[in-house]
C-alpha cells in the first residue's frame, strides 16, 4: 500500500470542506491537504484539543461570491489552532475559481510536502 505520509487529499468548495474535515479527523498524519475556496463543516467543538500534524494549504479569493472570503478567513483562524503547519493565502480579485497563480502555489506545496 501507499504510506499515509505520501497521500495528499484536497478539493474545491464543498470538496475542500470535506477534505479539510477528513484531515482534521484522520488518525494518521497524511502528506498534506489542499483546501480551496472552502469552509470547515460540522461541529467545531468535536475538534477541540486535537493537534494535527498534516500540513494544510488553504486558499481563497477575496472576490468569491459563493463561499465568502470572510468565511474562509474564519475557517483559517479555527484551523490554525488545530494544526502545526497551516498556510492560508488570499488571491486578490479571484472569485469562486482557480487561477494559474493558485495552481502554481498548489504545485509548490505538493512538491514541498513530498520532498
Amino acid at each position: 500500500g501507499i504510506e499515509p505520509s505520501r497521500v495528499i487529499i484536497g478539493g474545491f468548495s464543498q470538496g475542500g470542506a470535506v477534505s479539510l474535515r477528513a484531515t482534521l479527523l484522520s488518525e494518521e498524519k497524511l502528506g498534506g491537504c489542499v483546501a480551496l475556496s472552502c469552509y470547515l463543516p460540522g461541529d467545531v467543538e468535536t475538534l477541540k484539543g486535537k493537534e494535527v500534524e498534516t500540513p494544510v494549504f488553504q486558499a481563497h479569493g477575496d472576490a468569491d461570491m459563493v463561499v465568502s472570503h470572510n468565511r474562509g478567513l474564519l475557517t483559517s483562524q479555527t484551523v490554525q489552532k488545530l494544526l502545526k503547519n497551516h498556510q492560508f493565502k488570499t488571491y486578490p480579485g479571484m472569485g469562486h475559481e482557480a487561477t494559474m497563480e493558485e495552481l502554481t502555489d498548489i504545485k509548490n506545496f505538493i512538491n514541498q510536502v513530498l520532498e
